[in-house]
């Protein structure tokens, strides 16, 4: 096997080590708060700001906000979650998914192998009743060890001579949204993408200018998984689904626009590249997320007229 292929297969094995290392995680946690997770989500009908707080720790937790808006499609469809409060948690999911980024960018992936060894050795040797515990933790530590994997995968295309060709593709604003947007769908997974975008700018790899144009685009393409979701459900599922959408372009079009000044402000400031790109992105969902909830007591509803129309 020549030199090339091994390398490509590396840098394959080390993303969907990461990808699988998040979908173990994400059930292995569902599993084991999962009915106080849905009775909790239930009384969430009050305030859309505590939706709001309340997804946004799920998704921190579970690391994935697809999994956590296709469940609050599910619960809506079935009628044990309001529609409004739907839309509080799917708001809310978006903030949360950015622990991710600002867990690579402080190489936390560096203590993939102690989670990993210490989960391992719990799940195997603990008490029979805390055993599904360790196996979260041991999953937790896979995802940064698969990280810390990917960048050293990578590590060689900062030194590559074809790097300048492949980076001027990406130039566009337009083109490395719509990358970022495709791959999260391919993958289905922002933190995978956006994982791999603060990676990439912390190993010269990607210009942290180009990173967050990604990460935006990350954000657009995770809806497709509520999408899919929706699809196979009824008609409420599906127009919760889109309203997702609707409000990720949204908050696309503010980063786009209005926040332009404000990212340009953090992109000068003298921190790491990797840290430029978790800054831009938790900027970038948080003022998405304040102008939606801002706007909901006047817009719900309209919504609620389209979400309930026969």
């Amino acid at each position: 096997m020549n030199d090339l292929l091994l390398w490509g297969f590396s840098v394959l094995a080390a993303i969907f080590l990461f990808l699988h290392g998040l979908e173990a995680f994400s059930v292995e946690v569902t599993r084991l708060g999962g009915e106080r997770l849905r009775l909790a989500l239930q009384r969430i009908t009050r305030s859309d700001w505590r939706a709001a707080l309340v997804g946004a720790a799920v998704t921190a937790v579970v690391q994935s906000s697809s999994a956590v808006t296709s469940m609050v499609v599910g619960l809506a469809q079935k009628r044990t979650l309001g529609p409004r409060a739907a839309v509080g948690l799917m708001i809310g999911a978006n903030v949360g998914t950015t622990l991710t980024a600002w867990l690579v960018a402080f190489k936390i992936e560096g203590l993939g192998p102690v989670f990993v060894t210490l989960g391992g050795v719990w799940s195997l040797l603990g008490p029979q009743r805390w055993r599904p515990y360790g196996k979260a933790l041991f999953y937790f530590g896979l995802i940064f060890l698969a990280l810390d994997l990917v960048a050293q995968a990578l590590a060689p295309l900062a030194h590559g001579q074809r790097l300048a060709a492949w980076q001027a593709l990406l130039q566009s604003p337009v083109l490395a949204l719509l990358f970022g947007t495709l791959l999260t769908a391919f993958v289905q997974s922002s933190s995978v993408v956006s994982g791999f975008a603060v990676v990439a700018a912390s190993q010269s790899i990607l210009q942290p200018g180009v990173a967050v144009w990604i990460v935006a685009g990350a954000n657009l393409g995770t809806t497709s998984t509520a999408l899919l979701a929706g699809a196979g459900m009824g008609t409420l599922a599906r127009r919760l689904s889109l309203t997702n959408t609707a409000f990720n372009l949204l908050g696309v079009l503010l980063f786009a626009t209005v926040l332009q000044p404000v990212i340009a402000q953090v992109m000068a400031l003298p921190l790491s590249p990797a840290r430029q790109v978790a800054m831009v992105h938790t900027l970038f969902n948080l003022s998405a997320a304040v102008v939606g909830l801002g706007v909901m007591p006047w817009l719900w509803p309209r919504l609620q007229a389209l979400l309930l129309r026969p």
